[in-house]
């Protein structure tokens, strides 16, 4: 099941972002009783549909309502809380989605998509259904494909049609155990798989029916068990010998350089840990576990960044590509927890940092030199806060490193008292309370903290401007590029070999650039606060899969534009807030955006947008962008666009402050459908004459960041649409030759970026609803364009201002 399409006027619905982390996530507690026998008043079909068919029928907005179970009062109120939760932070609704079992019949729940949480034991509705699921229950227990799960921390995460209307999607969330249902962390996404089943919180078997030889068959080669996968790649791995600080590396026999580095980098690590007085406790060594990617990583521990702590405290470690050695924060910070310091401390990770002395694959010196120059690095006491919200780990990690240094040159031979205090427990969210914990002097303390940060970032300077992004040019020629989504799942999306290949397919077409797309969730009510993608797991758009992805493509020799977008239940180009409220949104976008701007230069990306389709905001707002562009500029270095829905482009009022003008040409090309060529292209000349002219008024070329066709009859009419109605293959080649042709002449024009190509292996052909025109005719116009455009001029229009 692909990510609930998001309601927008403009917007192609192909365009899925991840859900933040845990979006599914609930469970069942299963009581000493057996499963009740099913209700036989209701008709319960079976699968008719595929997946492509039943993703294309889902209604734009359409919310998922979360029935909770009532069955079983001792679990009842976990399930309600869960449900209320998911109902209001996770599918932009209130908590009147969350709804009681004994509240709906039969017909309620044929009307929309619906999460059950809780079994048949639990949930009256998953009683009367489970005959005609895949799965089967019992007292404390479930089985799944031959095979019995009974332990108290097993759950099953499963996304199936609904059987009382199997045009909708169903998904259950069922447990052993109430403990379980309490459990957070992990949980399902839509997108990759359609069943996980978690064991204590560890994926242990997931996988995806076929739609073949009937639709949502069970087919074992697509089922996969996690835990022998697991034991497979523990079984091959080679330890160094331990060494004077303990530490253990373990890795595949053909990583045996890398292996030996590793475990001589972990002991200079374990020394300055030494220097400070922290003495780890004796017992078991600690073992590095090195993966060969972060897609491996990603799969196997469920867990894509570059490196963390595994529940035991392990350091689990993988190579970003281009980089030649891990950063290590995860040795300090493993050694520190085994000291006595909690793994819930907001200092853990800094202070890991601080002992590796780098970050995010460089010198700690070198993004703390970005921060400084670009304004950015927080101040001792914002250090030391638990912000109530999200902030970039790209600004606060750093600064925590520093503030964590301060109090150890300020403790002097009590540093690790002072170490004490900060990482004992998670400790008070202010620098006075820290300090007088610490028992040390908070001006001291942030004085130092001020040094320290001006001497890093002096060093670090040089390294921090060597090889920065330049912005382009009209003498670098026309952008010829394709908008590369991320297909959800480590497996297939921006992290995973296929991203290669599906790179190596694109550049063999003519593609000298791609765009990349991270996310920001906005939910449609009250605080406007912003759930980036950054922390969407191995599934979504983070931070590593984006720079795993752009560095792909630079090695292809590629340029990238980084495209961060917000979504929402609704058209997000029509947000309204009150004036307070605006100003909230702003505060949280510039914290989203800066996180992008940063994230941009340090992976040496060619080209940012500051932000795309946000029609309200900068019709009413045009000052407050101005503002954030130029705090974007003091921290990146490459070309700046934003990206306006083709109407919207007029009304923005602060092209002058950026390099280009982006724009997401979803224009119609005409009143009705068809395909004939001179209707086509007047409309597409149309809607170029118009940008022309703005390309004029502002002495700027116009980049097409975004464009493309679905393969329907309507594409003409509603270009922005996609999944309705039958595929017509002829009308999406039709629209995309239109375009091209109208194009021949307009050298105001900067490049083009059609939308879209996944980064999967999976996807498109002639049966594809979606705008990709992969496989499709579309895409033979798309290849000849691409070669056309090799070494075309680009003209800056001259400004009437």
């Amino acid at each position: 099941m692909t990510r609930p399409a998001r309601t927008e006027r403009r917007r192609p619905r192909s365009s899925h972002p991840t859900l933040p982390r845990g979006v599914l996530t609930a469970v069942l507690a299963l009581l000493p009783v057996a499963a009740p026998p099913p209700d036989t008043t209701v008709l319960l079909r079976p699968p008719r549909y595929t997946h492509a068919q039943m993703e294309a029928a889902m209604i734009e907005g359409e919310r998922v309502r979360c029935v909770y179970g009532t069955r079983d009062p001792a679990a009842t109120p976990s399930l309600r809380e869960r449900a209320r939760w998911l109902a209001r932070q996770l599918f932009g609704g209130d908590s009147t989605l969350a709804i009681a079992d004994r509240d709906l019949d039969a017909g309620d729940l044929a009307r929309s998509p619906v999460l059950l949480l809780g079994g048949p034991d639990e949930n009256r509705w998953s009683a009367r259904l489970a005959p005609a699921l895949p799965v089967r229950f019992s007292a404390h227990a479930f089985e799944w494909a031959g095979r019995r799960y009974d332990r108290p921390g097993d759950v099953l995460h499963l996304v199936f049609p609904n059987p009382l209307a199997p045009q909708r999607f169903l998904l259950m969330i069922a447990g052993n155990s109430p403990a379980a249902i309490s459990r957070r962390g992990g949980g399902m996404l839509f997108g990759a798989e359609d069943w996980r089943i978690e064991r204590d919180g560890e994926l242990a078997r997931s996988g995806r029916f076929a739609d073949s030889p009937r639709p949502w068959s069970y087919d074992p080669a697509l089922d996969h068990d996690r835990e022998q996968e697991r034991e497979r790649f523990s079984a091959e791995l080679v330890s160094s010998p331990a060494g004077r600080g303990g530490i253990v590396v373990r890795a595949s026999a053909d990583q045996a350089v890398l292996r030996a580095k590793v475990a001589a980098a972990s002991e200079i690590v374990g020394a300055r840990l030494h220097a400070l007085g922290i003495i780890p406790a004796r017992g078991e060594p600690i073992r590095v576990t090195l993966y060969h990617s972060l897609e491996e990583k990603g799969v196997l521990a469920r867990d894509a960044r570059p490196e963390q702590l595994d529940p035991g405290g392990e350091p689990q470690v993988a190579l970003p590509a281009g980089n030649e050695m891990p950063d290590l924060w995860s040795v300090a910070a493993a050694m520190l927890s085994r000291a006595g310091a909690a793994r819930d401390s907001r200092f853990l990770g800094p202070a890991g940092v601080w002992c590796a002395r780098r970050f995010e694959g460089e010198p700690l010196e070198v993004p703390v030199s970005r921060l400084y120059f670009g304004r950015l690095l927080p101040r001792a006491g914002e250090a030391a806060s638990r912000p109530a919200r999200w902030r970039s780990p790209l600004v606060l990690t750093p600064a925590r490193a520093l503030l964590f240094a301060a109090f150890v040159e300020v403790a002097g031979p009590r540093a690790p008292q002072a170490i004490d205090a900060l990482l004992r427990t998670d400790p008070p969210g202010d620098l006075d309370s820290l300090c007088r914990l610490a028992k040390l002097d908070p001006v001291r303390v942030e004085r130092r903290y001020d040094a320290l940060g001006d001497s890093l970032a002096r060093a670090g300077q040089a390294a921090a401007r060597a090889g920065v992004p330049r912005s382009w040019r009209p003498v670098d020629g026309f952008q010829r590029g394709v908008c590369v989504a991320n297909a959800v799942g480590p497996e297939q999306g921006y992290l995973s070999p296929a991203c290669g290949r599906q790179l190596d397919a694109l550049r063999a077409m003519g593609a000298d650039g791609v765009s990349l797309t991270p996310f920001g969730y906005l939910p449609p009510q009250g605080d406007p606060e912003i759930w980036p993608s950054v922390e969407g797991g191995p599934e979504g758009e983070t931070d590593e899969a984006v720079a795993e992805a752009a560095a792909m493509a630079h090695a292809r020799g590629m340029k990238v534009w980084l495209k961060p977008r917000l979504w929402t239940r609704g058209w997000v180009g029509g947000l309204t807030y009150t004036p307070a409220g605006w100003t909230a949104f702003f505060e949280r976008y510039r914290e989203f955006i800066l996180h992008q701007a940063l994230l941009a230069q340090r992976e040496r990306i060619e080209g940012l947008l500051v932000g795309q389709g946000l029609v309200s905001a900068t019709a009413a707002h045009p000052e407050r962008w101005r503002a954030i562009i130029a705090e974007v500029r003091r921290v990146y270095d490459g070309t700046l666009g934003y990206g306006a829905d083709w109407d919207e482009a007029k009304d923005v009022g602060f092209w002058d402050a950026l390099d280009v003008i982006g724009v997401s040409a979803y224009g119609p090309l005409s009143d009705a459908p068809t395909t004939d060529p001179r209707t086509l292209r007047g409309g597409a000349a149309h809607m170029l004459a118009d940008l022309r002219a703005v390309a004029t008024r502002w002495g700027r070329p116009v980049l097409l960041t975004e464009t493309g066709y679905a393969p329907t009859a309507a594409a003409p009419v509603r270009p922005w649409e996609e999944g309705l109605g039958t595929v017509d293959l002829e009308s999406q080649r039709a629209c995309y030759e239109a375009l091209v042709r109208a194009l021949d002449r307009e050298t105001w024009v900067a490049g083009v970026y059609w939308w879209d190509w996944s980064s999967s292996d999976r996807g498109g052909g002639p049966g594809d609803r979606g705008f990709t025109p992969r496989g499709k005719p579309a895409e033979a116009v798309m290849r000849r364009a691409m070669s056309e455009w090799r070494d075309r001029p680009v003209l800056v229009p001259g400004a009437s201002r």
